[in-house]
């Protein structure tokens, strides 16, 4: 036996079509008509009264016996594009939930329940950031000690890669997720590198050394460390800059 996916009644499948495309980003990966299913695998279905055999006049909408969830990275983004969707009615506004997840519900246009929350991978993120430990965070947010741990061990593995060759976090930057997504992601060729060439510490140590980062040659921090200086740093936010960097690099 294999499950195969849910399927909700729907009265007008272009307005249901427009609420999932607009607010979760779906689009039709199958498409039978009456009977269309979405990138997530759940299905739209018009007329489900006639495949199943009943009355239409039996059919209870907003009955709240069930609920779609869907989880996502960026709530307060979700939340900002809710708003502007004044007719999407909501019964209740984003609240937190015991175990530290935000999330709110809300209803499709024909009264199915839906329950939007942030991932509880970035709830739990957020513990390991704030210094919690595994046993912590796993009393925090009520899960499993051994689904904590792999969370914990992916948010290692994530701070990682965002450290860049230099010891610069790259999550700390102003220009993450804008201009930029990590020094590493764009292998080393950030906007404020020459176009199509990359940063002169990245070039140094990938291409011209075949190191993995500056903590692994002998000059750190070397004269191209300064050629590169931010001019908007003071001499001492430079230095204060340059020793961040170097114990990042020691650490790692």
């Amino acid at each position: 036996m294999k499950y195969c996916t849910t399927v909700i009644a729907v009265r007008d499948m272009e307005k249901s079509l427009q609420f999932y495309k607009d607010l979760f980003g779906q689009d039709v990966i199958l498409d039978l008509g009456e009977n269309k299913t979405l990138s997530c695998g759940l299905a739209l279905q018009q007329g489900l009264e006639h495949i199943a055999g009943f009355d239409a006049g039996t059919m209870k909408f907003g009955s709240n016996t069930m609920e779609l969830y869907f989880e996502t990275e960026d709530f307060d983004g979700f939340i900002k594009l809710l708003d502007s969707y004044s007719q999407v009615e909501r019964l209740h506004e984003p609240k937190t939930f015991s175990w530290l997840q935000r999330g709110i519900h809300i209803f499709d246009p024909d009264g199915h329940l839906i329950e939007v929350s942030e991932s509880m991978y970035s709830v739990a993120c957020k513990q390991f950031e704030a210094g919690k430990t595994i046993e912590e965070t796993v009393k925090l947010v009520q899960h499993p000690i051994e689904m904590v741990q792999s969370w914990y061990e992916a948010y290692q593995k994530e701070k990682r890669e965002l450290i860049s060759v230099c010891g610069t976090d790259c999550s700390k930057c102003y220009c993450f997720g804008k201009m930029c997504n990590g020094c590493n992601s764009c292998e080393g060729k950030v906007f404020h590198a020459p176009e199509g060439k990359a940063c002169p510490i990245y070039d140094c140590v990938k291409n011209d050394r075949c190191m993995q980062n500056c903590g692994e040659c002998g000059e750190l921090p070397c004269k191209i460390w300064f050629d590169t200086r931010d001019p908007k740093l003071s001499d001492e936010e430079f230095h204060e800059n340059v020793e961040m960097r170097v114990q990042t690099l020691k650490k790692k």
